[in-house]
């Protein structure tokens, strides 16, 4: 089954771009849409095994009162200590890699929304990466207004990340965000058009 990555910077519009094409793509070959913050949330939410590492790594302070995990704190957390974030990522991420890796074995196209794929050296296992990108201060923005978060956790937030430019500089296709909807769908038209090009039936 062909890879395609979808990462980019935080509130860049990765699962826009990602939903759109899709829906293009299912029309005409099969393909699945895998969202790597779906799986995480379903790890944190879901799965006791996780929910006891969390808790051995940062205790009690990170769940509410009722013993459910409490998302807010544990992000805070995440992203205001560095040394926090990467034993959160050694708890989530290889479980979130086997899980998309697990849905590459079949026929069709696999799309995977990953905002940390370079990041996390998973670049290799991707046939093509799609970039979205914006202004910073389109991201600042879009945190604060759509998340609800403060400016300087939007910052913390963005500058964990690796810099956008240099994910634009590994792209095989970049999709700029800080337009109209009907620009970024033209963009993510002629993407679909060169997928549909390069895979076909979307057998190997």
């Amino acid at each position: 089954m062909p890879c395609i990555g979808i990462t980019g910077g935080v509130a860049t519009g990765k699962s826009t771009v990602a939903r759109q094409l899709h829906e293009l793509l299912r029309r005409t070959v099969p393909v699945e849409l895998f969202n790597s913050d779906f799986e995480a949330r379903r790890l944190t939410n879901g799965d006791l095994v996780v929910q006891e590492e969390i808790k051995a790594a940062f205790g009690v302070q990170v769940f509410d009162s009722e013993g459910n995990l409490a998302r807010d704190r544990l992000r805070d957390l995440a992203f205001r200590d560095r040394a926090a974030r990467k034993i959160l990522e050694s708890i989530l991420h290889p479980r979130i890699r086997k899980a998309w890796i697990d849905r590459a074995g079949g026929d069709g196209l696999l799309l995977a929304e990953i905002p940390l794929l370079y990041e996390t050296g998973a670049e290799p296992y991707f046939d093509r990466i799609i970039v979205t990108a914006c202004s910073r201060a389109s991201q600042v923005e879009r945190i604060v207004v759509e998340r609800r978060l403060s400016k300087e956790l939007a910052e913390q937030i963005i500058q964990a990340q690796m810099d956008l430019e240099e994910k634009i500089r590994r792209a095989d296709w970049v999709v700029w965000t800080d337009c109209p909807p009907g620009i970024t769908a033209q963009q993510v038209n002629l993407i679909f058009t060169e997928v549909t090009e390069r895979y076909g039936g979307a057998r190997r």
